[in-house]
């Protein structure tokens, strides 16, 4: 008898028939998971490419925004902003000499405001003066894919080259600076007695001694004025002694100036320097150690300076003291009234940069005219709190040591490089805005 079937095909050839079409089935789903894993390989690619296009677009802006002085040609901000974005590789750190299908492009643009157009430097219609922001685009184009393209082989579906863009747009604001602390400083020329070649920087400042009578000060470098805006009650500029201090700095011709001579606020005073009685709150600066000219004979360059005390033994400067949080010697050692105590040395370590700050320059010869106890912001210095504030309020014995015009480049009370508010007072250093 016959053993193959009367109809049909006989099993072999239907199992031949079987492997064939799943062989078409698996080749296919290989095809898928090769494309969805080159897929997902692809946009990583093009995700790190974007981040490097970003830090590139970044560099670019911030280093054209630096040279937007006003009075620079703009070919010198767009050369710079060319060459730091040279510095950041796209691609993997790769070269574009190593990637020759690539393409790129670059374009520096400026504008006066975010609301008007940005225009190339020889395009530009705004006035050098007034171009305030500067505009980086870049881009690659014609980036391969790796394995995504194998999805080309289903119908219907098209994967090709990709681009990659970025853009940053930046400007320039004053840096950070610390707060200022209510009192003025006499410009040199106006002050008692006059300094006409101005204030050396390490002179220490004496205060300005309220009279009786209506509130006139007498001789000195420096007195009190409320930097808020308010009335210069004494309650105010307790708050911004033991405070922040004022931060929101009050702009350059604004009037400044409180009469009296605030003999309640020695404790608000003291409080930056740790000296604790039972009305003293406020944070401590990192060190209360106090110069007077019983502890720091040199009476000059307190911050980083060197000198003895009256038995001849060495003496840390501030920055010696600041880094060891040296408290308070006591009134004993500085010949000082203030009946308070240092505080404990945890609450030095725990401090903060509390004794350098801002206070403004204004021209004192004002002052002179009766019933006039105002006068103009012409500028702000940056200075030192020497020495505690002796019980009642004796403000001619407290000093401010001259560290410099807050804008110049090292000063200890500017954070060169990290932006602060657009009333700071100092460098101007660029900032990314988009």
């Amino acid at each position: 008898m016959s053993t193959t079937r009367s109809r049909g095909m006989s099993l072999p050839r239907i199992h031949e028939r079987q492997r064939g079409a799943v062989a078409i089935i698996v080749g296919l789903m290989i095809v898928v998971l090769v494309g969805f894993i080159g897929l997902a390989l692809d946009l990583g690619k093009l995700y790190v490419s974007k981040s490097e296009l970003q830090n590139r677009a970044d560099s670019c802006a911030l280093a054209a925004a630096r040279d937007l002085t006003g009075a620079t040609p703009l070919t010198v901000s767009e050369a710079a902003g060319l060459t730091a974005a040279a510095r950041n590789l796209v691609l993997f750190q790769g070269n574009l000499e190593q990637q020759p299908n690539i393409t790129s492009a670059e374009s520096v643009t400026y504008s006066d405001s975010l609301a008007n157009p940005f225009l190339d430097k020889n395009s530009v219609t705004y006035a050098l003066n007034t171009i305030k922001y500067v505009k980086c685009d870049v881009s690659r184009g014609n980036i391969a894919n790796w394995f995504a393209q194998v999805l080309n082989a289903i119908p219907g579906i098209h994967i090709g080259a990709n681009t990659v863009g970025a853009f940053a747009v930046a400007t320039t604001t004053s840096a950070q600076t610390t707060c200022a602390i209510p009192v003025y400083i006499c410009r040199p020329d106006t002050a008692t007695p006059a300094v006409p070649g101005g204030y050396t920087i390490g002179q220490w400042l004496t205060a300005k001694i309220g009279t009786s009578g209506g509130g006139v000060y007498g001789g000195g470098n420096f007195g009190w004025a409320d930097l808020s805006g308010g009335k210069g009650n004494t309650p105010a500029l307790d708050t911004q002694l033991q405070g922040a201090g004022q931060c929101n700095l009050p702009a350059l011709n604004t009037q400044i100036g409180t009469t009296g001579n605030k003999a309640s606020l020695s404790d608000a005073w003291n409080s930056r320097f740790g000296i604790t009685t039972n009305k003293t709150t406020g944070v401590t600066d990192f060190t209360g150690f106090a110069y007077t000219s019983t502890t720091w004979t040199a009476q000059n360059n307190a911050y980083n300076g060197t000198s003895t005390d009256s038995k001849g033994a060495s003496q840390p400067n501030f920055l010696a003291a600041r880094k060891t949080y040296q408290p308070y010697q006591s009134d004993s050692v500085t010949g000082l009234s203030t009946k308070g105590s240092a505080a404990s040395q945890a609450t030095y370590q725990a401090g903060a940069d509390r004794r350098l700050v801002l206070a403004p320059i204004v021209d004192c010869s004002t002052f002179s005219t009766p019933g006039t106890h105002q006068a103009n912001v012409t500028g702000w210095a940056c200075v030192l709190m020497v020495d505690p504030m002796q019980q009642g309020g004796n403000i001619d014995t407290v000093h401010l040591e001259y560290r410099g015009d807050s804008s110049l480049p090292g000063s200890p009370c500017a954070t060169q490089g990290m932006p602060g508010a657009s009333t700071g007072v100092g460098p101007l250093v660029p900032v990314l805005v988009q």
